[in-house]
């Protein structure tokens, strides 16, 4: 019975807290990074900007995210001729199902050129209250970093399957 007792009490705790979660998120985290990476893209003249997603409440994102463009393929038939579009990365900070926030980067992709979905990394964790100034540069940066590897880098044979030990990959 003991034991019950303190579970039923962690688990009061635990709904609190994810409670607690949500209405930082509505009352300082959201609003900080819709205004300060807002911020960021009128100080920082690129093809991006910056947005919220609300659509689902308590799994809301703000976001920073590079424009759709043409990537410069052009797909040539002697019917048609189809300027192939680049998908923008983005960096988003979404809530999860307990109010915690996912900082995370989806990769940019041309599309039509592949069947793969867009690859897209997990950066961290945080509490709402973790957000920062200084944490928001460190993740708009590495989102930089990662956008400008993605575009020098030569690794990803669009429009091609591999071959590896005669398989198909």
């Amino acid at each position: 019975m003991e034991n019950i007792g303190k579970l039923t009490q962690e688990y009061t705790e635990v709904l609190q807290k994810v409670q607690q979660r949500r209405q930082c998120w509505q009352t300082q985290a959201k609003p900080f990074l819709v205004k300060f990476l807002g911020s960021i893209t009128e100080t920082f003249k690129l093809n991006w900007k910056a947005g919220a997603n609300e659509m689902m409440q308590s799994l809301e994102a703000v976001y920073l995210v590079f424009d759709h463009e043409p990537s410069g393929i052009v797909e040539q038939s002697p019917f048609s001729v189809v300027q192939k579009m680049k998908i923008g990365g983005f960096l988003s900070f979404s809530q999860t199902r307990n109010g915690q926030i996912v900082v995370w980067i989806s990769y940019p992709f041309i599309d039509g050129m592949t069947e793969e979905k867009p690859k897209n990394e997990t950066l961290e964790t945080l509490e709402p209250e973790e957000l920062s100034e200084e944490a928001v540069m460190r993740f708009i940066e590495k989102f930089l970093e990662e956008m400008i590897q993605w575009e020098n880098d030569a690794r990803d044979e669009i429009g091609f399957v591999r071959h590896r030990n005669g398989r198909t990959g």
